[in-house]
């Protein structure tokens, strides 16, 4: 087996494997199915070229060179699709595509005339080399336009490209360089030229160049690596050993060829799978950094906003309770007949002015005190104190208003309860804000207020029999400006910031604050809890 034998079988398995490789690497990506387009073009030519050197008569000489020569008509164009695809310039590309394919398809009729390849005769040290015929210069000149064109699309793509893509680029264009000058030293033979195809193994060189390029980001992995060349070499002793003894032996090997080739490709797969697999963690994991980074930039936006907005909620109250406690004053001096006496039709009316002004400057101090904690800058004096005795004079308070409406409101707490840790007067603002609006939203029955222990807190509790909340409207009560559905038709001149207030004061003193409600008509519960200023006295949760 002469040398030129060898280099036609290497680039043939070269070919054969990197085509099957690339295309089954990504099916769907049209830059692999181009590029096994082309590298079954060269292995289809290769194939034609072992045939046709160890023909023994000059017509199947002249019938295998004209195979090849089916083959290397199409080389060109096969190359072209690839730079398009690659390239990115297929769609604007396609008509100048098809031209060429009926072009070339042109010189694929004449191939089995003697217009294109004539006769074969002895040559060197051929023993049937092919003569060319008159059609042959044409397709000559024809098959290195396409390749000179393809590569000017390559090079005018690579001036302006950037990263792994112009790193990809140089790979194609050294292989074609040294792939087609290898394979163009077939041709001066053809005209009688005695320089001998001694390059012809380069163009196994151009098909691994490429394939590289298209899979450079797999070869960094080393396990990748090692399983590819294990595979190939594997792939090309097998192949290599099936022409060299007899017709038994050929089947026997070819079988061998086969099962290796096909173990091969399956343990190649499943590498790139686990790569892939990583890849695809590692580009998750840089997309999250990018969208955690994204959502700190918004987050802190939003905290800039938030901050905007309360001081401007701060600025606005102060500047509105002055006024209305001007107002305030004058209305009381007024009705107490500071300035004369006033009319009786006017002093009512008075009264409802005075009301009202007093409904806005506590909507004010409520949005004072929601700006104050929001910002941090409302003072808590947290010490113990009895909640018990608090709570008892808040209910005493409550009866006149409860009479009113003639509602039961009850107290009851467990004996001997210890003292808790908070702020006693911004926990008599969250009770008198809890028992207030038990006492609108119930029409007919009883309010209960209860205390007791439970482990390290004591509970404070009150149940009503009004009108209930809906099971929707439980988890969004305790938000800023948030009413439950049905409270408006009850009660119209409600703000939704009393919850609100309770619970940020609770969750800043250490405690919390919840709501219960069996649905809508069956009354509710709202409960807070606060810690207890001496732990040694907490109780066990039987």
């Amino acid at each position: 087996m002469n040398i030129y034998i060898i280099s036609t079988l290497i680039n043939f398995s070269a070919s054969l494997f990197l085509g099957f490789f690339i295309f089954f690497s990504n099916k769907k990506e049209r830059v692999n199915v181009s590029f096994s387009l082309f590298s079954f073009n060269v292995a289809f030519w290769s194939l034609g070229y072992y045939f046709w050197q160890i023909s023994n008569n000059s017509y199947w000489a002249l019938f295998w060179s004209r195979f090849l020569m089916a083959g290397a008509i199409f080389i060109p164009l096969t190359y072209l699709y690839f730079v398009y695809c690659f390239t990115g310039l297929l769609n604007r590309r396609k008509k100048f595509l098809i031209f060429s394919f009926f072009i070339l398809f042109i010189f694929f009729i004449l191939n089995f005339s003697s217009l294109f390849v004539n006769r074969v005769e002895p040559l060197l040290n051929f023993k049937f080399w092919p003569i060319a015929g008159p059609a042959f210069s044409t397709f000559l000149f024809i098959w290195f336009f396409y390749v000179i064109y393809s590569t000017y699309i390559l090079y005018k793509k690579y001036i302006v490209a950037e990263g792994i893509f112009r790193i990809q680029i140089i790979y194609i264009l050294v292989g074609m360089v040294v792939g087609f000058i290898g394979g163009s030293t077939n041709y001066f033979l053809w005209y009688k030229i005695p320089i001998p195809p001694i390059a012809n193994i380069l163009v196994a060189f151009y098909v691994v160049a490429v394939a590289y390029a298209i899979i450079k980001h797999h070869l960094m992995n080393i396990k990748v690596i090692a399983t590819e060349l294990f595979a190939a070499l594997l792939i090309l002793i097998t192949f290599i050993q099936i022409f060299q003894t007899s017709i038994y032996s050929i089947v026997i090997r070819m079988v061998v060829f086969v099962i290796t080739t096909t173990f091969a490709f399956l343990l190649i797969r499943s590498v790139l799978l686990e790569v892939h697999r990583r890849e695809e963690m590692e580009r998750l994991a840089k997309e999250l950094q990018k969208t955690t980074k994204k959502l700190a930039a918004a987050n802190k936006e939003l905290q800039r906003l938030d901050e905007a907005k309360s001081e401007f909620l701060s600025i606005a109250s102060h500047q509105l309770r002055t006024p209305l406690t001007v107002i305030k004053g004058y209305i009381s001096m007024i009705q107490e007949g500071s300035f004369g006496q006033v009319p009786k039709l006017i002093g009512q009316s008075l009264e409802k002015v005075y009301i009202s002004t007093e409904r806005l400057i506590g909507l004010v101090e409520s949005l004072l005190n929601i700006s104050r904690i929001e910002s941090g800058r409302l003072e808590f004096d947290i010490k113990p104190f009895d909640l018990a005795e608090t709570v008892k004079v808040i209910v005493d308070d409550f009866q006149s208003k409860a009479k009113v409406k003639n509602l039961k409101l009850e107290f009851h707490s467990e004996p001997n309860l210890p003292s808790v840790s908070a702020d006693p007067q911004k926990i008599k603002e969250v009770i008198s804000n809890l028992i207030d609006n038990s006492i609108k939203y119930t029409t007919k029955g009883s309010i209960m207020v209860g205390l007791h222990q439970e482990s390290q807190s004591v509970v404070f509790a009150c149940q009503d029999t009004g009108i209930g909340i809906l099971p929707e409207d439980l988890p969004r009560l305790f938000n800023k400006f948030t009413r439950g559905k049905g409270m408006m038709q009850v009660y119209t001149e409600g703000t939704g910031l009393g919850l609100y207030f309770a619970r940020m004061v609770l969750e800043n003193m250490g405690g919390r604050i919840w709501a219960e409600s069996a649905g809508k008509g069956k009354g509710s519960k709202f409960a807070f809890s606060l810690p207890l200023s001496d732990k040694s006295k907490a109780r066990k949760i039987k």
